[in-house]
């Protein structure tokens, strides 16, 4: 506050990108987040078996990366598609070891009717699919590492109605039609740009992600200097 005028700035910056913060301050600080975890990236990952059958059949992780198709004559896009491959993003593995790769995590629970008839249509493969909450790791790795003293306050959705897209964790889609009608996708690959994707937040691995973000801060970042020069561990409450 200055003589009763409210100070501040607006900034237009990825708050993934920790280089985008500037250097690290120590001084406290809150972090406000509101509806911002529903439209951070994701990353669907699959828990593959080569031989469920077998009692030496394997299982792996795969992840999944979208392509987009392009037309023969002039290269122009001509929509999209994904594939699975084997597990080597590091984010996505940090993101999993923070909150346990188990099979639990895979484990699809309660789902409705129409959920029920996509399952059977589709198969239970893509209804085994996890959309794993790497964007936000990402960012409460850039706040442990950049604002180690934050405190982070975040609201958002919890669950979603109407999501029609297979998997644990999986966005609503949904787009306007003509007139004001919104309308649920059962796919992220249609009408790319066009469409809002939310997705739901499991508050309680927001907490393990949290957590594992600021030991990792406290293992990478060693010892910071606080403003009156006396060196120490970096010891702020964190986020969550």
């Amino acid at each position: 506050n200055n003589a009763g005028r409210a100070t501040y700035s607006v900034e237009r910056r990825d708050a993934l990108d920790a280089a985008r913060w500037g250097p690290v301050d120590d001084a406290k600080c809150f972090v406000v987040a509101l509806e911002v975890l529903d439209n951070l990236p994701h990353d669907r990952v699959l828990l593959l078996r080569d031989d469920v059958r077998s009692m030496g059949g394997e299982t792996r992780l795969a992840q999944t990366r979208v392509f987009a198709r392009r037309r023969g004559e002039d290269n122009a896009v001509d929509g999209f598609e994904q594939r699975e491959e084997p597990l080597r993003d590091p984010l996505i593995a940090r993101a999993l070891e923070a909150i346990g790769e188990d099979e639990s995590f895979f484990a699809f629970g309660f789902f409705d009717v129409r959920a029920m008839a996509d399952r059977w249509i589709r198969g239970a493969r893509d209804w085994n699919a996890r959309f794993v909450p790497t964007g936000a790791l990402a960012l409460l790795e850039t706040l442990h590492e950049r604002r180690p003293r934050h405190r982070l306050v975040a609201a958002d959705f919890d669950s979603l109605p109407n999501v029609r897209v297979p998997g644990i964790n999986a966005p609503l889609v949904a787009t306007q039609s003509p007139g004001g009608r919104t309308e649920d996708l059962p796919t992220y690959l249609d009408n790319v740009g066009a469409c809002d994707v939310f997705f739901p937040t499991d508050f309680e691995h927001l907490a393990r992600l949290d957590a594992f973000a600021r030991s990792r801060a406290r293992r990478t970042g060693g010892s910071k200097r606080l403003e009156n020069g006396s060196p120490r561990r970096l010891e702020g409450p964190g986020g969550g």
